[in-house]
């Protein structure tokens, strides 16, 4: 790939226009959800009394319904649209976090997580297709776009761990609550589409069918998707350790829940603004193929440390690497498929890259959470991080090198 793709000017603020600046602001929000519902939790988990295997599971059970249905999704707004998709998910995610409090039991939890990682899941892939097609490979677009979703994970998480120490578990659920309502707002000031007529949205439009899922896996067929994606797998299986077992590895050490929120916190503000740094980034590393291996090298690797270290500036200096590396992956992810796929095709695309997302997030929480009963977390915390970095340099040496 030539570095003159990527040796842009720095965006300035300004010159966002205002749908672009909407989309941004869906990324904040959805983004930032995902990350609150994900620390939230083992968290929950906790304070319902579950073991390790069933906080496991039930982070693993908000990744079921986006992985199986994420295609789907993603090709349906390509069909009916994003605004349309966005408006209808982000009021869901408004509404559902209420629902924990008042049923604080193992089954419903159980069940609120499928519907709720759901629409989370969604309202994030809209925004991406939506950025996917403004951007059209424009690496300073993609940046803005991550800076601003990297922001949500930063105010979100910190902001639940505050609220949760200070007002209790249910004050977490309301603030998720409110934080959804602010998406749905959001999301109606993005602007429809007017050169294309949309079809009325039907229940129909929501059965998966098996063509859609027949293309999606044909694409990966073209080296360049086959190697994001196997990339995306282990950036996430990443994440949905930090998500799934790094607050219960915190809290075992005696640290608070809003110590829980400021290391989440500060891993996320270290992704922001290295995400406004990925064309120097690809630059530095001589390719975008080589820029997305070593980011996320560097954010697993830091996770391994974590379970050697026991004072609290150790544990936010290792954050503060596994942010940087998960920042500033994120628009060279985008920047590369956006390069890669038609315009009309990127709904499916982020379906199929959401896909691989929720996949690493049901896998590996469940995966730790299973030896964690047998080895303890911290043991299975660093052996899953191992595994995954073993990982990534096999399809470096492998699927890598065909691109």
């Amino acid at each position: 790939m030539a570095s003159a793709q990527w040796s842009l000017p720095m965006p300035s603020l300004r010159l966002l226009p205002a749908p672009l600046l909407a989309v941004n602001l869906s990324a904040f929000f959805s983004l930032g959800l995902l990350q609150m519902v994900a620390m939230a939790t083992p968290m929950w988990g906790s304070h319902l009394g579950l073991s390790a295997a069933l906080i496991g599971l039930a982070a693993g059970c908000r990744s079921i319904s986006p992985f199986v249905y994420a295609i789907h999704i993603g090709s349906l707004l390509d069909i009916v649209g994003v605004r349309r998709l966005l408006i209808f998910f982000s009021l869901q995610c408004a509404v559902l976090p209420l629902l924990y409090p008042l049923l604080p039991a193992n089954g419903p939890f159980l069940i609120l997580q499928v519907f709720l990682g759901l629409a989370s899941a969604t309202a994030w892939i809209a925004s991406q297709t939506a950025i996917a097609r403004t951007a059209g490979g424009d690496a300073r677009k993609t940046g803005w776009f991550s800076f601003f979703a990297s922001a949500g994970t930063v105010i979100g998480p910190l902001a639940l761990g505050l609220i949760w120490s200070w007002l209790g578990p249910n004050s977490g659920y309301y603030l998720m609550a409110a934080w959804g309502g602010a998406m749905f707002a959001v999301s109606l000031t993005i602007p429809a589409r007017k050169d294309i007529v949309r079809p009325k949205l039907r229940f129909g439009h929501f059965i998966p069918r098996f063509r859609i899922y027949a293309l999606a896996i044909a694409s990966l067929k073209r080296p360049v998707m086959a190697f994001v994606m196997a990339c995306t797998f282990i950036r996430l299986g990443g994440v949905g350790m930090v998500e799934s077992f790094f607050p219960v590895l915190v809290q075992e050490r005696g640290l608070s829940a809003a110590t829980v929120g400021i290391l989440f916190a500060i891993g996320n503000f270290a992704g922001s603004p290295s995400s406004l740094l990925a064309n120097r980034w690809v630059l530095i590393c001589g390719s975008a193929r080589m820029a997305l291996i070593l980011s996320v090298a560097v954010s697993t690797a830091c996770l391994v440390a974590v379970p050697f270290l026991s004072q609290v500036w150790l544990l936010t200096v290792a954050m503060a690497g596994y942010g940087f590396g998960v920042g500033i992956s994120m628009p060279v992810i985008f920047a590369l498929l956006s390069q890669d796929v038609a315009p009309e095709q990127q709904g499916m695309t982020a379906g199929i890259r959401t896909t691989a997302n929720r996949l690493a997030a049901f896998v590996v929480p469940v995966a730790v959470g299973l030896l964690a009963e047998f080895a303890g977390v911290s043991t299975a915390f660093w052996m899953a991080g191992l595994v995954l970095l073993v990982a990534l340099f096999g399809i470096a040496a492998t699927v890598g090198r065909r691109i």
